[in-house]
């Protein structure tokens, strides 16, 4: 006969909600991690201009929270014009 677990608890939608964000915020931080350390390291960006695309890309996110602009048209333009496929 298996004993069931006193202690164990059944996850509810939140817990699943509030994993998932936290999973989600973490990965944007690894990307912004990734990208503004790149453009340090290897594109040898200065505080001034690292500075300056982090306030670009919090501008940007907020148009596309606002609704001005999506992910899908962003990611179409950076793949015709620069042939990047994110």
């Amino acid at each position: 006969m298996n004993k069931v677990n006193p202690r164990r608890r059944t996850l509810t939608q939140s817990d699943v909600q509030r994993a998932t964000k936290k999973v989600r915020d973490e990965a944007i931080v690894l990307t912004a991690v990734i990208f503004l350390s790149v453009l340090c390291d290897k594109e040898s960006a200065d505080a001034d201009i690292i500075r300056r695309v982090w306030n670009e890309v919090n501008d940007l996110s907020d148009s596309i929270a606002q609704g001005y602009v999506s992910v899908s048209d962003l990611r179409d333009t950076l793949r015709k014009e620069y042939n990047i496929n994110v």
